[in-house]
C-alpha cells in the first residue's frame, strides 16, 4: 500500500509541475506576442548592466558610455570624419560607436562619434551637424520613454517652447528638430552595447 502511495503521489506531483511550466510558458509567450520586432530586440538585447542604470542615478558625476543608438526606424545613427550625421544598418560601421558623455546632473549628455571624434550638435534651426568643438549645442537630455526606448532633445534650443529632438527618418535621414516630437518613433533610440569595440574602431 504504502508503495503504491509513493508512486502515485510522485505521478501527480510531476504531472502538477508540467501543468505549471506549461502555463508559466504560455503566459511568457502572450506577453512577448504584445511587443513589437523593435521592443522584442530591445527586451533581448538589453543587458543586466543597461536594465540597472535605468533604475538608478547613474548618469550623474561624469559617466562615461560606449554605445550604438539604434533608432526605430531600424538605423544605426553615425557621425562620420565630415560631421555628416546619417543612418547605417550594418552595425560594424566604426562610425556608428559613439561615446556617450554625462556632462551635468539630470541625465545632461554629451554624444561623441569615436572614429570621428565629432559631437553631435543642433542649430538653432533643429539641424543636426557634427561639431569637432564641444560647445552648448552639443548638450541633449536624456529621456526614459515607457517603451523602453530613449529619446534626446536639446537643451539649448526649442521651437515655440516645444522640444526638439534627435532623429532619424524611415530614410536614416536625420530630421530637423522642429519636425520632431516625444511620440514619434524617429525620434526613439536604443542605446546599444557594442561588441568588438577596438577591433572595429580601428
Amino acid at each position: 500500500m504504502r508503495k503504491w502511495m509513493l508512486t502515485w503521489n510522485l505521478t501527480y506531483l510531476f504531472s502538477g509541475l508540467y501543468l505549471h511550466a506549461v502555463f508559466l510558458l504560455g503566459s511568457v509567450c502572450v506577453v512577448y506576442s504584445d511587443c513589437t520586432p523593435a521592443q522584442l530586440a530591445a527586451i533581448m538585447n538589453c543587458s543586466r548592466h543597461e536594465r540597472h542604470t535605468r533604475n538608478y542615478d547613474y548618469m550623474e558625476g561624469g559617466d562615461v558610455r560606449i554605445r550604438q543608438l539604434f533608432s526605430r526606424t531600424q538605423w544605426f545613427l553615425t557621425i562620420d570624419e565630415k560631421g555628416n550625421i546619417n543612418g547605417t544598418q550594418d552595425p560594424t560601421n566604426c562610425y556608428s560607436i559613439l561615446e556617450i558623455r554625462t556632462v551635468s546632473e539630470g541625465g545632461i549628455l554629451a554624444i561623441k562619434g569615436i572614429k570621428s571624434q565629432h559631437y553631435i550638435s543642433m542649430n538653432k534651426g533643429g539641424q543636426l551637424q557634427g561639431k569637432r568643438t564641444y560647445n552648448e549645442n552639443c548638450n541633449f537630455k536624456e529621456v526614459f520613454l515607457e517603451n523602453y526606448f530613449n529619446a534626446y532633445s536639446s537643451t539649448k534650443w526649442t521651437k515655440n517652447g516645444r522640444e526638439m529632438f534627435i532623429a532619424l527618418s524611415q530614410k536614416g535621414r536625420p530630421m530637423r528638430g522642429r519636425k520632431t516630437r516625444r511620440e514619434h518613433v524617429a525620434s526613439h533610440f536604443i542605446p546599444m552595447k557594442c561588441r568588438d569595440e577596438e577591433r572595429r574602431t580601428d
